[in-house]
């Protein structure tokens, strides 16, 4: 079936259909990553380096997941939330456009404009050399009420996206009945 064919009654193409299947993994791996850091940081205590660098590592993950199914794949596909019947107010369209900034200008990549470091020597006294030192920002990019905002969100995506799954396999059940593997692992021996 041609990828841009709307499938049955649903206004919806296999290519859309396939993309909001793995989104709903994107935003449970994204809901995972944000239940770990609130459970783990207390927003009200001072922590150390390797501390910060654990949550950050958990805001990566949450931004670059959640991020995921709103950037083109290569074939040019993101999620249509149009085609799932969902409606974004202006607020959560404006957290989706927060995370995608810092997915694109931060966490996936290292723009320039958006690096924040120090670097500063030490001399070694009766060697004549210096050591570099280097310091960076330890702390999250988004705020504590960020965060509950985008817990709030990520489980109103995953319900609604459920809501239209149940509707659609009642519908079609036939087109949940698939499994899809990497193009990649057919090249492997």
């Amino acid at each position: 079936m041609p990828t841009n064919t709307l499938l049955g009654t649903m206004n919806i193409n296999e290519a859309q259909l396939e993309r909001a299947i793995y989104s709903v993994w994107d935003f449970q791996q994204a809901l995972s990553a944000l239940t770990f850091l609130l459970q783990d940081c207390d927003f009200d205590v001072k922590y150390r380096k390797v501390e910060f660098r654990r949550f950050r590592c958990y805001e990566s993950t949450l931004i670059i997941s959640m991020a995921r199914p709103f950037e083109k794949t290569r074939k040019g596909t993101t999620i249509g939330f149009r085609a799932l019947g969902i409606t974004l107010s202006e607020d959560q369209k404006a957290l989706i456009e927060k995370v995608l900034e810092l997915r694109r200008k931060i966490v996936a990549h290292s723009a320039v404009e958006e690096m924040h470091f120090r670097v500063t020597t030490f001399p070694i006294k009766d060697m004549g050399i210096s050591f570099p030192h280097f310091q960076f920002n330890e702390g999250l990019h988004l705020g504590e009420q960020e965060l509950r905002e985008l817990e709030y969100f990520l489980r109103f995506l995953i319900n609604q996206m459920g809501e239209f799954f149940y509707k659609f396999s009642q519908e079609q059940p036939e087109m949940f009945t698939r499994y899809k593997e990497p193009s990649s692992w057919s090249s492997i021996d």
